[in-house]
């Protein structure tokens, strides 16, 4: 692992334009409780170290979006932390970059570095709504011993009594599912999404004030996406992960965070974080129109 120091930059020297920053990139490298393949906690400097490969004038948007002002952040000092202690700085940093004005990415990391994420942007935009591209619902009360698991981080964003939306599920307990009739959620599974062609407009249909939008990658198919540590056959492609995307920031509440954690490296699979950095550069030029 980097220091600090040397730790890169989100698309390299390409991002220093001399303006000032409108995003912010932070890195939470947190691998506490991978359950079956790990290298979570390499996940962001994959992304950062894979996203100098971009072209930073984007293809289908025509503007160099980089010139909306992005700065990286030095990683969070995870390592050998508790969970606890970890949530806690991760709200803390995530709660300084909207101090400051800045729309914060970050790059996880484990699924429950997106609760004390959630948590920060809850108290800018009391009215928040969050989607959550997953395979999994993530709506267990505890995972091998711990409330504060990566296949619970939904489950905590409900005792917050956040509204949230489930987008790629197929994978899932029978007790989560039953939490799910209970409730009366109704999550956009993969099944769903095949079957009603108008499922994104019926996504933005319950979406009630500004998205914060958390992605884990095992949402993509891993044709696309191989390098996590859960994959599940089945998931969203390119297109339909880049429509909605483009759907929720242009959509009358607006993208006011995201993050996209559970990248865990394969050797072979060098794409997936190139996919992954791509993803962010992309959903940030549908937020930050520069001019062309």
């Amino acid at each position: 692992m980097k220091t600090a120091t040397d730790y890169p930059l989100f698309l390299g020297a390409e991002s220093e334009v001399g303006v000032a920053p409108r995003i912010a990139v932070l890195s939470a490298p947190l691998a506490a409780t991978v359950s079956w393949g790990g290298g979570t906690e390499e996940g962001p400097l994959a992304i950062l170290q894979a996203s100098p490969a971009l072209e930073v004038f984007d293809d289908e948007l025509l503007q160099e979006t980089v010139q909306a002002g992005i700065v990286t952040r030095p990683p969070l000092a995870l390592a050998g932390v508790s969970s606890a202690e970890a949530c806690r700085l991760i709200k803390a940093a995530v709660a300084a970059e909207l101090a400051a004005g800045l729309f914060p990415v970050l790059l996880g990391g484990e699924h429950t570095v997106s609760g004390p994420a959630v948590a920060a942007m809850r108290e800018k935009y009391p009215d928040l709504h969050v989607v959550q591209v997953d395979a999994h619902l993530d709506l267990r009360e505890s995972y091998d011993g711990t409330r504060l698991s990566h296949a619970c981080v939904m489950r905590r964003v409900a005792e917050l009594e956040i509204p949230f939306s489930q987008v790629g599920i197929r994978s899932f307990s029978r007790e989560e599912w039953e939490l799910v009739g209970e409730r009366h959620w109704q999550p956009f599974t993969m099944a769903r999404i095949l079957e009603q062609s108008d499922w994104l407009e019926q996504l933005l249909a319950e979406i009630k004030g500004p998205v914060y939008l958390t992605v884990d990658v095992d949402g993509l198919d891993p044709t696309i996406m191989p390098a996590t540590g859960t994959p599940e056959p089945g998931g969203l492609f390119w297109g339909e992960i880049i429509a909605l995307t483009r759907a929720l920031a242009r959509g009358p509440h607006g993208l006011v965070g995201l993050d996209v954690v559970e990248l865990a490296p394969r050797p072979g699979a060098e794409h997936a974080a190139f996919t992954a950095a791509k993803l962010i550069y992309r959903t940030l030029g549908y937020l930050f129109p520069v001019q062309k």
